[in-house]
């Protein structure tokens, strides 16, 4: 996949996008209090939140109005890829965004229907550098439905666009730790892959669950969070990736 050069727009020269499992907006403590997550926003001054485990069930003492909570005024713009749905809520994948989503689609993933749904939530972001692709997603547990969820989502992605139109940021929790599995490998082969580091369990981190790929000419790089006070935010630490030209 070859993605197509963006434009520099004057006085933007650089996109902060955040990917997070917030582990349902919990604390290693079991508290919950999602102006944590807008205030690491804040600081980190991202443009793009791209997150996993979203929870706004009222049967799990949550609510719909969680998101605008965790977005705040300055993200506006809320794509929600809802896995799993009730009466009163849906948990799953969200992306938040300063810029206007002009497309969003969400990918069935599910594989298993004994196991966790799983989806992928797609977007193409308007930004001052150009439209880009944030793509978003939350994969299982077990390694042979990771794989066939992978394969799924790329046939999917190029459903929607045949041939590279728009450059790609593909990111979430991949649940993969192994570097030479079939996804990675493949995935690696397809995209341009970030070095991400560990990233879970977040109060002592050995494994890479949480990836980042692009197909795009900006330069890329991704920081793990791993300050004090983000630790204690989920069972996961956060990424922010840095994309410019």
């Amino acid at each position: 996949m070859a993605g197509k050069k963006i434009c520099k727009t004057r006085g933007v020269k650089m996109l902060r996008l955040l990917s997070f499992n917030i582990h349902g907006g919990r604390s290693l403590e079991g508290e919950r209090d999602l102006t944590h997550v807008h205030a690491l926003m804040q600081d980190h001054n991202i443009d793009i939140g791209v997150f996993q485990e979203m929870e706004t069930r009222k049967s799990r003492g949550k609510s719909t109005d969680d998101v605008v909570q965790l977005a705040g005024p300055e993200r506006p713009f809320h794509f929600i890829g809802a896995s799993i749905t009730d009466s009163h809520g849906w948990y799953g994948n969200l992306i938040v965004s300063r810029y206007p989503m002009t497309r969003c689609h969400v990918h069935n993933l599910e594989t298993n229907r004994f196991l966790e749904p799983r989806n992928a939530i797609d977007a193409l972001v308007e930004t001052p550098l150009g439209k880009i692709r944030v793509i978003g997603t939350h994969l299982s547990l077990v390694a042979r439905e990771r794989w066939t969820e992978g394969k799924n989502l790329l046939r999917l992605m190029d459903d929607i666009e045949a041939r590279p139109v728009n450059p790609v940021f593909l990111m979430g929790d991949i649940n993969e730790w192994r570097p030479t599995s079939n996804l990675i490998r493949h995935l690696n082969k397809l995209m341009k892959k970030v070095p991400c580091g560990a990233t879970f369990p977040s109060f002592r981190p050995i494994l890479r669950l949480d990836r980042v790929w692009h197909d795009s000419q900006f330069k890329v790089s991704v920081r793990v969070l791993r300050d004090r006070s983000i630790r204690r935010l989920s069972d996961h630490l956060p990424l922010v990736i840095e994309a410019g030209l």
